[in-house]
This record gives C-alpha cells, structure tokens and sequence, in this order.
C-alpha cells in the first residue's frame, strides 16, 4: 500500500517538474522570438533614426526659415550724431547750426526682387523637401538589398548543410565498394574530400551573413547587430513597364531636380532685378542749442545708379541663365538614366521570374533525379565516382542558383519599388 502510494506521489511529482519545465522553457523562448526584428519594423527604424536623413530634415527646416526671412525687407537703420560742433571749444550754444541730430533710414531693394528671392527660397525647400523623400527610399532599398542578402547567406548555408548530407550517402557507398573490394580507397578519399570541402563554403557564407548584419546595424544606427526574423520580404507586384515610365516624373529625386530647375530659373528673374535701382529713403532730425535758432528736419532719397551693367548686371544676368540651363540638362539626365533604369530592371524581372520557375519546375528537380540515379549506378558498379561527385556539385549549384535567383527576384522588385514610388507628405 505504501509502496503504491509513493510511487503515486512520485508520478505526481515527476509530473509538476516536467510542467514547470514546460512552463520556464515556454517562457524563455518567448522573449527570444519577439525579439526578432522584421523588415517592416527595420523600414521604420531606419527611417527614424538614421543621421542622415536627420541631417536632410533639418536642411529642410533651414530652408523654410530661411524662405520667409529672405523676403522681408532690410533692417532699418537708426544713426546718431552731432553736426558742426567747433572744435576749439566743443560747445553746442555759441555757434548757430550746431546741432545733436537723429536720423531714420530704410532701404527698398528693387522693385519685385525681395518677392522673387522669398519664392526662390520657397522652392528651394520644396526641393530639399523631396530630396529627403528620394533619400528615405534610397536608404530603404539599400536596406532591402542587405537584408536579402542575409536571407540568402542563411538558406545558402542550409542548402550546404544539407548538400553535406548527399556528400556522406557518397562516402558511404565508396566505403562500402572499397569493404567488399569493388572500390578503390582513392574513391573513399575522393569522396571525404568533396564533403570536407563544403565546411569552407559554409564558413565563408556565415563571415557573409555576419557582414550583412553589420551593414543593418550601421543603416539603423544599432549598437550591436540585430537578429533578424528569416522571413523573405512580400514585396509589391512590380508595375507593367508603361505605368513604371509613367510615374518616374513622380519620383522624389526627380521631383526634387526639377525643383532645383525652377528655382534656378527664378534666379534670372531675380538677377534681372540688378537693372532697377535700389532706393533708400533717410530722415533726420537736428536740435540747435543756440539761442533763438529753429531745429532743423532732413529729408532724402539715395538710390544706386547701374549705369554701367556690361559688368556686373549683364554678367550676373548670363550666369544665372547658365545655372538655369545646368539645372534643366542635369533633370533631362537623371530622367533619362531613370527610364534606362527602370527598363532594364524590369526586365531583368521578368528574366529572373522566368529562370526561377524553370529551375524549380525541372532544372533542380532533374539534378536531384540524376545524382540519384548516378549514386545508385555507382553503388552497383556500373559508374564511376567522378560522376557522383558530378552530379552532386550540379545539384548543389541548381540549388544556390536558386537563391540567387529568389534572391535577385525580390531585388528587381525592390528596385522598381524604389524608382516608381511617389514619396509621402510634406515632412
């Protein structure tokens, strides 16, 4: 009886340890999981704390500044002093027209440039403003093309791992030709050889994912290298090739250079401006100390004279009509590179969609059935070792092949993201 009771007691027991067990395992391997970083939230926190585009932001904020102070008009300017005092005794009563005296003046630029220079400024900032958006997608699809790569450097390693394993089934049937005295033990040595090998490959592709790594912790401005949830990213269909030319005048970058081409253009209208003079106008009050004098009130009008503009408003004019044209030859350029882009990457797209498809559809799968096939014939004495080794390096390189086209695939496709996207709001 108490023999049955203990051994009750003990079942009891055993059992709560391995529930408990269950139970701290379960909750250390939770915070391991949520750790993992995902693409998406990797976009957000690249785009949140990245230096870079901190710097552009306030690039932004200074040009809009900038915008409304450019247009305002000059300080005006307050002057005080003292007019024919005598020098042989400095007193401002015994001679008449010796005076203390307090003067205003403000200066008008010419007409319509403060206007000009303040809607120059103001496209300015809606360039900068775009160049940030251009930016934010250029730092996103770099990040894209790190993180498929550490995707690839990891399920290439797997596929090693598991070519290891077709490498062993070879060392087995040699060893066994070689026991039974079928074989050669160069075979066997063959065979060890080509499986040994493989762990440099595995160890070059881990110092490749340890790189990517880096890179994704230096784009997130991370201390130390995020662990990355192994998830290949579901990118966005790609757009037909008309639409994706239709929407590159969208593209922030494009946007933001012919930004820059308007601005310039204004440029020669507010160089234009040179030709008109400035105008400042000045008041000034004098108080006489001697007696019986009045005080005395001044009033005037300077204004500049660009009676000689060969030099300095015709240059000035000729410069910013070059920097208008520069401005408009460098956005007809990067249209052009752009819609070359584009073109070529789609269709690269469709190239590598296709070769995907082929290669997992027959070209793998035949690899697969003949190294099958070619290991039995050698097993059975009817091939020779060299075609085992062979057909497995072809199975292998189909199946890294394959990455890199899945890899190469969803590259294309963050590539044309990037060239059709049409950037967010005002930052």
């Amino acid at each position: 009886m108490y023999t049955n009771i203990l051994g009750r007691f003990t079942q009891l027991a055993w059992g709560g340890i391995r529930f408990l067990a269950g139970v701290l395992l379960l909750l250390s391997a939770t915070p391991a999981s949520a750790a993992l970083l995902s693409l998406q939230d990797a976009e957000a926190i690249a785009l949140g704390q990245n230096p870079g585009l901190g710097a552009i932001k306030q690039k932004v904020v200074e040009l809009r500044h900038q915008a409304v102070a450019i247009a305002q008009l000059p300080d005006p300017h307050l002057v005080f002093g003292a007019a024919n005092l005598p020098l042989n005794s400095f007193s401002m009563n015994r001679q008449q027209m010796s005076m203390l005296n307090v003067g205003l003046s403000q200066t008008f630029p010419s007409f319509g440039k403060l206007g000009l220079e303040g809607q120059q400024a103001g496209v300015e900032a809606q360039a900068a403003a775009d160049t940030l958006r251009g930016q934010s997608a250029e730092l996103v699809l770099l990040l894209r093309r790190v993180w498929l790569q550490a995707l690839y450097a990891e399920d290439a390693v797997a596929t090693v791992r598991h070519q290891e394993q077709l490498q062993a089934e070879s060392v087995q049937a040699a060893l066994a030709l070689y026991r039974s005295a079928q074989g050669a033990q160069a075979d066997v040595l063959r065979a060890q050889l080509a499986r040994d090998r493989l762990a440099n490959d595995i160890s070059k592709l881990q110092a490749e994912r340890a790189s990517d790594l880096a890179q994704i912790a230096q784009i997130l401005n991370l201390p130390e290298p995020p662990s990355i949830a192994h998830q290949w990213p579901n990118l966005p269909p790609p757009p037909t090739l008309a639409e994706a030319e239709a929407r590159l005048s969208s593209q922030p970058l494009l946007r933001a250079a012919q930004a820059q081409t308007r601005a310039a253009q204004m440029g020669v209208q507010v160089a234009k401006r040179g030709y008109w003079p400035e105008v400042t106008v000045s008041v000034d009050y004098g108080q006489d100390f001697y007696a019986g004098s009045p005080n005395w009130l001044s009033a005037g009008v300077d204004l500049s004279l660009p009676i000689f503009p060969g030099d300095r408003q015709d240059q000035n004019v000729a410069a910013a009509r070059a920097k208008a044209l520069q401005a408009q030859y460098r956005y007809d350029d990067q249209h052009l590179a752009l819609t070359q882009e584009a073109r070529a990457t789609f269709a690269r797209y469709a190239a590598l969609k296709t070769e995907l498809e082929r290669t997992d559809q027959r070209l793998l799968p035949t690899a697969r059935n003949a190294f099958s096939a070619t290991l039995a014939a050698y097993s059975a004495g009817r091939a020779e070792l060299s075609a085992v080794l062979r057909t497995q390096k072809e199975v292998l390189d189909y199946a890294l092949t394959r990455l890199q086209y899945r890899r190469d695939l969803a590259l294309s496709a963050a590539e044309l993201d990037f060239l059709t996207t049409e950037g967010g709001a005002q930052p």
